[in-house]
This record gives structure tokens, C-alpha cells and sequence, in this order.
């Protein structure tokens, strides 16, 4: 009797030791994988607002180089220069970067822009009244968002918008076309 009490006695203590190790094995499996789900969200997450090394170092040349100048035989004009091609005359835009219109991210466009002008004449009318058209373009960028303009349907529909604007401000038909020669969107 009393050996089977102490084997019971026995029993009982195995079956106190037993229990614990699986219980904390499950909480160990638990808390590895909340740590390894924690990593994978900060590294989704930080993938995510990292801008492209391509886009930092496109924004960074762009930074560092000095400005163009085009000696075609043109003459340069204030906010811009122009030179004479066969066609039409074309103008330089200083660059534009904006920020676009998408919340709660934060995008912005970077663009630079020469205009294909109908005639020579033009280009007085399109320095005197560069203030208008770079606020008028400025309001027009800011209002997209990133996803309209990320597809080649949208740039076009984005160089539309800019001809109608600048012909509403200009004579009527004075710009021709307009030529994205660069295009950053992030």
C-alpha cells in the first residue's frame, strides 16, 4: 500500500514536471513568431518609404549639374531658353518639381519640359508672361495624383492639359507641343 501510494505520489510529480516544458514551447513558438512577423512589417514598411536608389541619384545629379545652355543660335530668354529647330521654336522650361495631390502618402513629380512654340515672335510673349504659366502648370501638377499620371495614357492626357492651359494664357496656338524631357514620379 504504501508503495503504491509513493508510485502514485510519483505519478503526480512527473505529471507537474511534464506539463510546464510544452506550455513554454508553445509560448516560445508564439513570441518567435510575433518577432519574425515584427521584422517582416518593418522591413515591408521601410522598403515601402524608401525612395529608389535610381531616383536619389537621378535628383542628385540633377542637383549637382549646372544648368544647360544650348548655343544652336538661339538667345537665351529669362526662366528659359530657346532654340530654333526646323518646325517650330523650341523653349526650355526650368525644371518643376511638385508634390502630388495622394494622401495619406507622400509623392512628388519632378518634370522638365520644352515647348515647341508656333513662330519666333512667341518666345518674348512666353518670357514676359512666364510667371502665369508656371503658376498655372504648378496648380495643374499638385492636382494629380500619382496614379493618373503613372501609365503612358496618363502623361499624354497630362500633355494635353498642359497645351490647353498655356494656350488659354498665350495667343491661341502659339504653343504647339510640349515635350516631357524629364519625368520623375515617386
Amino acid at each position: 500500500m504504501a508503495e503504491e501510494e509513493k508510485k502514485g505520489e510519483a505519478d503526480k510529480a512527473d505529471k507537474k514536471d511534464a506539463k510546464p516544458p510544452a506550455k513554454s514551447k508553445k509560448m516560445l513558438f508564439i513570441i518567435v513568431g510575433a518577432v519574425i512577423l515584427l521584422a517582416a512589417g518593418g522591413g515591408v514598411f521601410f522598403m515601402m518609404k524608401k525612395p529608389s536608389e535610381e531616383t536619389v541619384a537621378a535628383v542628385a545629379a540633377e542637383e549637382a549639374t549646372p544648368p544647360k545652355t544650348e548655343s544652336s543660335g538661339g538667345k537665351e530668354a529669362a526662366g528659359g531658353k530657346k532654340t530654333e529647330e526646323k518646325g517650330g521654336v523650341i523653349f526650355d522650361l526650368d525644371p518643376f518639381v511638385v508634390n502630388l495631390a495622394d494622401t495619406p502618402e507622400i509623392r512628388y513629380l519632378k518634370l522638365t519640359i520644352k515647348l515647341e512654340l508656333a513662330k519666333e515672335e512667341y518666345t518674348e510673349e512666353v518670357t514676359n508672361r512666364m510667371p502665369q504659366i508656371r503658376d498655372s502648370l504648378l496648380i495643374l501638377f499638385s492636382s494629380k495624383e500619382y496614379a493618373s499620371i503613372r501609365t503612358v495614357e496618363g502623361k499624354m492626357e497630362l500633355r494635353d492639359e498642359i497645351l490647353q492651359r498655356l494656350n488659354t494664357i498665350l495667343k491661341k496656338g502659339a504653343v504647339k507641343a510640349a515635350y516631357f524631357t524629364d519625368f520623375v514620379a515617386q
